[in-house]
Formats: C-alpha cells, sequence, structure tokens
C-alpha cells in the first residue's frame, strides 16, 4: 500500500487530505450554529412565557393607572412653583399658594437629593412643618424607606420605616411607625402579566384595632381591572377599571360599595394628552365635575388651569398654577 501512496503525484496527495479537513470544519461549524440556534430559540421562548416570574411591583403603586386619571385634586386660588435643578443630584422647589379659600396661604421649600442607591426628599413650609423620606436601597432585592413628620403647632412628631424586600415574582413589605401601627404586606404575581394578587395586615396599637386589605389586578392589552376589599375605615369593596383608548386618551372609572351603611359612590374620567397640553376631566356621582387644562409653553414652563363645580350643593371654584424652570 506504502507504493500505492508513493506512486500517487504529491499534487493529489495535498488535494485529498485538505479537502476532508475542510468537510470536518464545516460539519462543526454547522452543528455549532445549530446548537447556538436551538439555545436562543429556548431563551426567546422562556423570555416569551407568559408564566414566566416577574415581579408586581410595589403594594403602594397597584392603582397607579387608574390614580393618573382618576386622581385629579383641583384647588382654587393661584400657585407658583419656581424648581431649582442645582446640579444633577440636588434640587429645590419653591411653592407659593395664596388667594384660595379652602386653604390658607402657604409657602413650601421642596428639597430633592437623587442617587442612584439613595434618595432623600424633604418639605418644609412657613409654619415649620417638616415631612422628609429617606430611600435606601440596601441590596438589590431590599429597599429601606425612613420617614419623619414633625408638626409645632400641634406639638407632634411620627416616625417610621418600611423594609421592601422584592423577589423574583413577589413583594413584601413591613411597616413600623412611632404610633404603634404595624403593618405587613404581600404581594405575588399569579399569571404574568395578567393577573397580581396581594394581602395587607395593619395592627393599630394606639386603638387595638386590626384591618386587612386584599387586592386582586387583572391586566389585558390596554385594560386594566382592579378589586380591592378593605374594613378601614368601613367595611367596602371598590372596583377600578382603565382603559387605554389610543396613545393619547385614556378612560378610567370606578365603583365603591360600603358594606355598612349600603351607599355606594362612582367615579368616572378620561384625559387627552397631546404634545404640549393635557386636559383630564372627572364626573363623580355626588354631582360634582372637575376639570384640568396644562399648557406647556415653554420648556421650563407651564400653565395650569383647574376647577370643579358642584351641582348639588350650587358651588364651583376655580384655580391657577404657574411652573418656572424644569419639570422635577
Amino acid at each position: 500500500m506504502g507504493s500505492q501512496l508513493a506512486k500517487q503525484p504529491i499534487s493529489e496527495l495535498n488535494t485529498i487530505q485538505p479537502s476532508k479537513t475542510k468537510e470536518g470544519l464545516t460539519k462543526t461549524i454547522n452543528e455549532q450554529q445549530q446548537q447556538q440556534q436551538q439555545q436562543q430559540q429556548q431563551i426567546t421562548k422562556e423570555h416569551e412565557d407568559p408564566t414566566s416570574s416577574i415581579n408586581p411591583g410595589r403594594f403602594d403603586n397597584i392603582l397607579r393607572d387608574a390614580q393618573s386619571i382618576l386622581g385629579l385634586d383641583p384647588t382654587d386660588g393661584v400657585e407658583f412653583k419656581v424648581n431649582q435643578q442645582l446640579n444633577p443630584f440636588f434640587s429645590l422647589i419653591h411653592t407659593l399658594r395664596f388667594g384660595s379659600v379652602l386653604k390658607p396661604p402657604a409657602y413650601v421649600l421642596s428639597s430633592r437629593f437623587i442617587r442612584k442607591e439613595y434618595a432623600f426628599l424633604g418639605d418644609l413650609d412657613q409654619k415649620g412643618r417638616l415631612a422628609a423620606r429617606f430611600f435606601q436601597q440596601t441590596t438589590p432585592k431590599l429597599l429601606t424607606t425612613a420617614y419623619v413628620e414633625i408638626d409645632p403647632e400641634k406639638q407632634t412628631t411620627s416616625t417610621g420605616i418600611d423594609l421592601e424586600y422584592y423577589s423574583s415574582s413577589s413583594t413584601s413589605k413591613l411597616r413600623i411607625q412611632s404610633d404603634k401601627t404595624i403593618s405587613a404586606s404581600y404581594l405575588q404575581t399569579i399569571f404574568h402579566p395578567n393577573l397580581i394578587s396581594g394581602l395587607e395586615f395593619s395592627y393599630l396599637g394606639t386603638s387595638q384595632k386590626c384591618e386587612i386589605r386584599s387586592f386582586t389586578r387583572l391586566y389585558h392589552k390596554n385594560d386594566v381591572l382592579s378589586l380591592e376589599l378593605s374594613d378601614s375605615p368601613a367595611k367596602h369593596f371598590k372596583i377600578n377599571y382603565v382603559k387605554k383608548i389610543t396613545d393619547r386618551i385614556g378612560f378610567a372609572t370606578d365603583f365603591i360599595y360600603n358594606l355598612d351603611t349600603n351607599s355606594s359612590h362612582s367615579t368616572v374620567g378620561i384625559r387627552y394628552s397631546m404634545r404640549k397640553c393635557r386636559f383630564s376631566t372627572l364626573v363623580r356621582s355626588s354631582g360634582s365635575i372637575s376639570s384640568m387644562y396644562e399648557e406647556l409653553f415653554h420648556p421650563l414652563g407651564s400653565l395650569k388651569i383647574n376647577g370643579e363645580i358642584n351641582y348639588q350643593s350650587n358651588h364651583y371654584f376655580f384655580g391657577f398654577s404657574f411652573r418656572f424652570g424644569p419639570d422635577i
């Protein structure tokens, strides 16, 4: 056999061996590419799996979608707000209110110091009332919040601390306050992203009472339906529905039924947002209509006009708000 190989030209030997090597390398590369594609498809499938565990967020933000529309709180009088961004982390907000029949004149100095792992928010008015909060990202899954409120007129001071732990599919929260109030809440993602449910238990040490609140939130595309059951301040259940009609138009409504008095209350609201303005209006079953119009006439300035009319009591009011400086 050695003689037969020796009789073959060197050119033929050089062409045979490289062709086999190239075929093996090509096969190996194809196998690796197929494995990579299979791994990528598996990762994509796991990412798109609706049953994958996703954290449901904070318990206090459950009604954020509804409150963004139904949380309209119109006031009368005139308000001036001056925002100062002193550096990328620290900012000051000066708020001056006057001319109101519902509220006395007030000046509030607010400070915001926000970094990546901690933040400080504080409000101080002309009468010395102080409200401050400090947020600390203790670990990647644990958020610690400490707050204090001081009222020199009433000579009261209240403090508290919150511990919020975020796992892959749930949020746990423990709150301890200086008035002997202890509350614990748990929020769980049952079926992502469609269904989450939670429970909150509170013990009021001063009155030695217990309060329980449960919550369920169902989400489907542009619709959000929420159900809340609570025994404080009275036994009641609350239903919220939010509909995103378009990117600019949002609709929300709620219905509250008091089981103790067999009375009900409902609110319907709509918000229309454009590039430089926004309009919101609410209609309540109590006979009142509230509206708000906000115009951004400059990146560093805006004007807000709001008002309310109550047809049942024949009472109405309106107010203006001016903002100068960046929107903080």
